[in-house]
């Protein structure tokens, strides 16, 4: 029997226990808002209200037996997988978590497509896993890092047969998708699971002209962040569980060790709203949501100095919610994004070429009168010649394994100079923020692409985490 998928059973059951007036002698201590300084209870009011804890009737994250139950149980059949879970420490948990699940003490090594979430990384670290990353096809229309080639999979397989799974970004930050049917066939073939990164994806659900989700093509977990593009807050996401290949008493356990104890409801109830407004677009509210994001599209077209940019590749579909404006002048596209900023105009990321528009899940009816002042912020663009388009040599080669993590520990560190460091084995990890995919791993080699990659981000500015002496111009590697 289908479930009824208007409902919101998490939600309204905070709804119900605020009516009820509610004395707290419980946690938290702003007791419904009562504590909060009259400054922000004025903004913050309606939030508190359902800012309650595992109290009765209220349900338990880590034990869900009610009302947070019937909620995951509801997004699992919108999705159509095993087993939903309701995240509240963003895809980062489960990212941690879905990795942790698969490497125990005799797989440890995982192959990792190259141009992953900083929290894949972490995860491997976690596991004192042993990395074996694959390079990524670049993107030369967007200049960005793009997907895995299914040959880029096999020969790794062929490789290396300790693999405890293939973990994937799909879509990139850029809204990039990759049919993946051909890398999860081969990936089963060796009996191995595949983990899906699917941040930027919760709203593929709906279909055409969105691409295809993770799930569809086989993958066994799929992380997506909710608060990305549905009407979720901040730091909630779900984890899906497709298959039985990944043991979902472990993957439980990862999850109660890698999130809060003391999980917040309001994060819950608005993954609960977001599952809920999701499964009730319909294909002609995706086609006018489309229909709008591309009248935005045309007008951004017609800006000297700039031009909207969309991967051409076979088999890549981007994603519609994504625009990425690319620069046509002598600006970068950090110099675009601080332009913008100025009117009041605040973008996803920038990189060195691209500014990267976010767009609602929605007809808001707003788009154009944001073109209007994206046209005041960039009416007078320099002329002169664009950056060029990078053949991202940082990338190295197609197959590369890392220093496993395990024996990095016994290593002492250093600094050395910039320019110097080439062939060390990089002791610290740097990481452009946004996207937040790390140029340099722990326990990687660093190569000439590395520096001259660092170089161009630090002058131009770019948000840099890592890297901790950079900007004495120095990195720490192993001695």
């Amino acid at each position: 029997m289908m479930m009824d998928q208007t409902k919101t059973p998490l939600y309204d059951a905070l709804v119900h226990h605020w009516a009820r007036r509610p004395v707290s002698f419980h946690v938290p201590g702003h007791k419904y808002g009562a504590l909060f300084s009259k400054r922000g209870r004025d903004m913050f009011a309606p939030l508190l209200a359902l800012d309650a804890t595992e109290i009765s009737g209220l349900d338990d994250l880590h034990h869900p037996e009610s009302v947070i139950a019937e909620a995951q149980a509801l997004a699992a059949e919108l999705y159509g997988v095993r087993e939903t879970f309701f995240l509240v420490n963003g895809s980062t948990a489960g990212n941690l978590a879905m990795i942790a699940a698969v490497c125990d003490g005799k797989r440890k090594k995982v192959i990792v497509q190259r141009n992953c979430h900083k929290s894949v990384m972490h995860a491997l670290q976690l596991m004192e896993a042993t990395p074996v990353l694959l390079a990524p096809e670049f993107d030369r229309d967007v200049c960005v890092a793009s997907h895995i080639r299914p040959k880029a999979v096999k020969e790794a397989l062929a490789l290396h047969d300790d693999v405890a799974a293939v973990v994937l970004t799909n879509p990139n930050y850029y809204g990039m998708a990759a049919d993946l049917t051909e890398i999860v066939r081969l990936v089963h073939e060796h009996g191995i699971p595949v983990l899906v990164d699917e941040a930027h994806g919760a709203h593929f659900v709906v279909g055409p002209p969105f691409p295809t989700s993770a799930l569809r093509y086989g993958a066994d977990v799929v992380v997506q962040s909710a608060h990305k593009t549905l009407p979720a807050m901040t730091m909630g996401a779900f984890l899906h569980v497709n298959s039985e290949r990944v043991d979902l008493e472990r993957l439980k356990y990862f999850l109660q060790l890698f999130q809060s104890s003391s999980p917040s409801y309001p994060i819950m109830a608005s993954l609960d709203l977001a599952r809920s407004y999701v499964a009730q677009l319909s294909k002609s509210d995706a086609a006018a949501i489309v229909a709008e994001i591309e009248k935005f599209k045309a007008a951004l077209a017609d800006i000297d100095g700039v031009a909207v940019v969309c991967s051409r590749h076979f088999g890549v579909q981007t994603d519609p919610l994504k625009v990425t404006v690319q620069t046509r002048c002598s600006l970068t596209g950090y110099e675009l994004q601080r332009w913008l900023e100025r009117e009041g105009v605040f973008v996803e990321l920038a990189d060195r070429m691209n500014v990267l528009f976010v767009c609602p899940l929605a007809v808001t009816g707003r788009l154009q009168e944001a073109a209007e002042k994206i046209k005041r912020a960039w009416r007078d663009l320099p002329d002169g010649e664009a950056p060029v388009c990078d053949a991202s040599p940082f990338l190295g080669p197609l197959l590369s394994v890392l220093v496993p993590y395990n024996e990095l520990r016994h290593l002492r560190t250093k600094a050395v100079a910039l320019e110097e460091a080439e062939g060390h084995i990089a002791a610290e990890t740097v990481i452009p923020y946004p996207p937040g995919v790390p140029l340099v791993w722990v326990g990687e080699r660093i190569g000439r692409g590395h520096i001259e990659q660092i170089r161009q981000l630090l002058c131009q500015r770019a948000h840099i985490q890592g890297g901790s002496r950079l900007k004495d111009g120095q990195l720490v590697v192993y001695e």
